[in-house]
């Protein structure tokens, strides 16, 4: 049990000598340095090829100071970043494979080693933030790299410089995170969560960092654009609601505008609970209602319409407000387009009526009373029709009470042949009670007597009426 503590502890020790030396080879400079003159002067050959952009001239001067004194004198990181540079620039270039994939790795490790030696910016800031922003921006623009690593990069960026991370990495952020999201590597909270973050880094910076400020917003936009390929998915009501709302407050009146909007946000997750959409719903109930009212307006317009071409229903029109010879008229006109026997037979039924009743033409009104009854001859309301105008000429059609009682005779035939022919209640109650009424007029047997005639003779009958009746006595 001894041993192995022990052992375990020379372990230790050896790492943290490891760690040491290691720490002290990166950050290694050439104060003391026997070479110091020599590496100070390839210092500055390389630096003054690099101005001239001599990348290729450049490059094997820097590896050779960078070997030796790779913090250069202690106070400047230059050999870090100008390996960058110059790897980036040879790089590019570069036809081999496998040199260029040392060249990556050693692109990389630069900035884990310039943290090491010179872990402050100028002003004292810990710049790890900083320098995780530019890897990963050089990993995105220039080297397109593996999206996991640079999306790894960006998350312990953001951890670090927090709403200070820098403009040159919000379309990379924004970018992989929806590319992750499309694969499904990133779900739609974490998703949702990179938009709220990039958007908040934009915006302290637009309001708070008037030198970078356009920077800002120039990527912001770009990233929302890019977050627009995911919308649908990944935001609710309030997302859309923001950015939906100012096209309706343009134009608030409009059906087709805010109709598109309701739907589009009611897709959107958005409900009757959001005041616009109560606003707007409402609205749509008032041009619902409308709608139906208007319907129902052109639906009575096109019956009117219909009606008034319908001469049946003009000529009745016409009869209920005192315009015989116009509802004469209109019905004659019905009945030459009618081709139903029966329905042609009520229109002539109607306009005996109004010769009879109104216009007092007798004859003419018996002539359609019997083209009705020849077209529907079960029909009683035509018999009933003419009993009544027989009954009502009993006097002009009667000298004297014999002959006026001939023509009650006639009536109470017609009335009689109502309820022989109709069945229906109303016919017969009409029929029976004009019987019962005009009974009682029937000639007595002495007045039948005394007239010449006998009764079960018959009697033709004169004036408009011209029937022969059976002579019947009380």
């Amino acid at each position: 049990m001894q041993l192995k503590t022990v052992y375990t502890s020379l372990l230790t020790m050896v790492a943290l000598v490891f760690t040491a030396t290691s720490m002290h080879a990166q950050c290694e400079t050439w104060e003391g340095s026997a070479s110091k003159d020599d590496l100070e002067n390839t210092h500055m050959f390389y630096r003054d090829a690099l101005k001239a952009k001599e990348f290729k001239k450049a490059y094997p001067l820097w590896q050779k100071v960078y070997e030796s004194a790779p913090a250069a004198d202690g106070k400047r990181a230059l050999h870090y970043s100008d390996g960058r540079t110059l790897i980036k620039e040879v790089y590019a270039i570069e036809a081999d494979e496998s040199k260029k994939e040392v060249m990556l790795e050693t692109f990389l490790g630069l900035y884990d080693k310039e943290y090491a030696c010179y872990p402050k910016d100028k002003t004292g800031k810990d710049k790890k933030g900083y320098l995780l922003e530019n890897k990963a921006f050089e990993l995105y623009y220039t080297f397109n790299h593996d999206r996991s690593v640079i999306f790894d990069v960006l998350e312990e960026a953001a951890q670090l410089s927090g709403e200070d991370l820098g403009y040159s990495v919000i379309y990379p952020y924004a970018d992989i995170a929806v590319n992750f999201f499309l694969d499904k590597t990133l779900d739609g909270d974490k998703a949702r969560g990179v938009h709220e973050y990039l958007n908040k880094v934009c915006d302290k910076n637009i309001a708070g960092n008037p030198k970078f400020s356009n920077y800002y917003q120039q990527q912001k936009d770009l990233a929302n654009q890019r977050f627009e390929q995911i919308a649908d998915e990944i935001f609710g009501c309030s997302y859309h609601l923001a950015k939906i709302k100012p096209e309706y407050d343009a134009n608030p009146n409009d059906k087709a505008t805010y109709e598109s909007v309701y739907a589009r946000l009611a897709q959107y997750g958005c409900t009757e609970s959001e005041p616009l959409m109560m606003e707007i719903y409402k609205k749509m109930e008032t041009d619902l209602a409308n709608k139906k009212a208007a319907q129902r307006e052109e639906l009575a317009r096109l019956k009117q319409e219909q009606l008034d071409n319908n001469p049946a229903y003009v000529a009745n029109q016409a009869y209920k407000t005192g315009d015989y010879n116009t509802a004469v008229t209109k019905y004659k006109e019905a009945i030459d387009q009618e081709s139903d026997p029966s329905a042609k037979a009520d229109l002539h039924y109607y306009l005996a009526v109004t010769y009879g009743r109104k216009l007092k033409q007798y004859s003419k009104a018996r002539e359609h009373i019997r083209k009705s009854t020849s077209l529907n001859p079960s029909n009683g309301k035509p018999y009933i029709l003419l009993g009544d105008l027989y009954a009502k000429s009993a006097r002009s059609c009667g000298k004297n009470g014999f002959e006026q009682r001939m023509v009650i005779i006639a009536a109470v035939n017609q009335w009689s042949k109502a309820k022989s022919v109709d069945s229906d209640p109303e016919v017969q109650a009409s029929a029976s009670k004009n019987i019962n009424a005009y009974s009682g007029q029937l000639p007595a047997k002495e007045d039948v007597f005394m007239n010449g005639y006998k009764v079960g003779g018959t009697y033709k009958i004169g004036c408009w009426i011209g029937e022969t009746v059976t002579i019947r006595a009380n």
